[in-house]
């Protein structure tokens, strides 16, 4: 009976020498090119994937509620909630959710009525006295979640909010329920524990 180190011809040894140190020098190589890093911060984006389920859920279910905007030339479904306010001649603010149909997510915008930039919101507990603001200045999806995820934690009837128009300070989100209702439903869409 032939040994091992026998069934290999020695240009089959140099063979596996070559072909293994060159595929350790090429797995170090692109370790120094890598560009996604992990995120050890602790701080996580908020997870804006959507599931089969957690869509079928919102369309048979939480879209009766809204009123739909399909915009074709994006791939995005817009749900705005029926019971927002709609008169332009009043400022206000309303959310939308946007459901993209290509990648499988949902994002949640702010919709300012006068819908200048920055937005800034004075707001007040009635019971305690503490006061501040909030501001937001725009951006990406992220931006807008961020802004959306600070004023739910405010969202209480004992806040007054008042919004900055021109020179004056007007009041808005005096019905809350239906800002409420649109961040929990995109809360559930997205599997958001907040």
């Amino acid at each position: 009976m032939s040994s091992a180190k026998d069934s290999f011809s020695p240009e089959m040894i140099r063979i596996f020498k070559i072909f293994g140190l060159g595929s350790l020098l090429f797995v170090l190589l692109l370790s120094f090119f890598n560009e996604k890093r992990a995120n050890n911060s602790g701080e996580e984006k908020p997870m804006m994937r959507i599931t089969d389920a957690d869509r079928l859920f919102f369309k048979n279910l939480r879209a009766l509620h809204y009123d739909l905007e399909g915009r074709d030339d994006a791939k995005i479904n817009i749900y705005r909630h029926g019971k927002r306010t709609k008169d332009a001649s009043i400022p206000h603010l309303n959310l939308s959710i946007l459901i993209n149909r290509v990648k499988d997510e949902a994002y949640i915008f702010v919709e300012p009525q006068p819908d200048e930039l920055p937005l800034q919101l004075q707001w007040k507990n009635l019971l305690s006295g503490e006061e501040g603001e909030l501001s937001f200045y725009g951006g990406d999806t992220f931006a807008h979640f961020e802004f959306v995820s600070k004023l739910n934690f405010l969202l209480d009837e004992n806040i007054q909010f008042k919004m900055a128009v021109g020179d004056s300070w007007e009041p808005v989100l005096t019905e809350m329920e239906v800002i409420k209702t649109t961040i929990k439903d995109y809360y559930r869409l997205t599997n958001n524990p907040n």
